[in-house]
């Protein structure tokens, strides 16, 4: 019985403390949460949904990156994949389609989210409170964005901000169309020690390998 109190003691704290704060006091809790962070590691679900067919496709792995520029996932689920960018180009390898696709940094849309995906919706985004809600079992603070720039593939979307941790759980781009991205974090761990040659790809004899100019 005092578990349960102490439990939804918690929770009217939680929830009064979210509603309590403006807009500018989260963005300065996320800032203060990662303010010394230089590498972090977590796992990911990323769901890529179509607006126009109202496909669904979701993919699971983990994710490495060192900021502000390098990262990479690698997906186990529903296949493996592993998408590695070392801040100039950026390697797309699909083992199951004996295929690696290579791109500059340039060309790939998502590359300032993913070079630093906890840290990027400061830069690009305008913000607006839109309430509290749960994600995984967490408390979560979510913030309405809005683009800064015409040019940007995303002109909106949210993010979900952990409430004890004040690192980012979740992160969903619009484009003008209405498909949407969204990459889901857990486990988040900052400042682990990387191996930087894990941000290089070399593909492995036979693949075919086909660069985007």
């Amino acid at each position: 019985m005092r578990r349960i109190a102490g439990l939804a003691g918690l929770l009217t704290f939680t929830a009064a403390l979210a509603a309590e704060l403006t807009t500018e006091e989260v963005v300065a809790r996320v800032e203060a949460s990662y303010a010394s962070a230089r590498s972090f590691t977590c796992d990911v679900r990323r769901v890529t949904a179509s607006g126009m067919l109202g496909q669904r496709h979701v993919m699971r792995g983990n994710m490495t990156s060192l900021l502000p520029d390098e990262f990479r996932i690698d997906y186990v689920s529903p296949f493996e994949q592993s998408l590695v960018c070392n801040g100039e180009t950026v390697w797309l390898y699909t083992p199951r389609n004996n295929q690696v696709i290579v791109s500059s940094v340039e060309d790939y849309a998502e590359r300032e989210m993913l070079g630093d995906l906890i840290g990027y919706f400061e830069r690009d985004y305008a913000y607006a409170l839109a309430g509290e809600e749960q994600v995984d079992g967490r408390d979560t603070v979510v913030l309405r964005m809005t683009a800064l720039e015409s040019g940007n593939p995303y002109p909106r979307g949210r993010i979900w901000v952990d409430l004890e941790s004040w690192l980012p759980a979740e992160v969903e781009l619009t484009d003008d169309i209405g498909n949407t991205v969204s990459y889901r974090l857990s486990n988040i761990r900052l400042n682990v020690a990387v191996d930087r040659s894990i941000f290089n790809f070399t593909p492995p004899p036979g693949v075919e390998v086909v660069r985007v100019d």
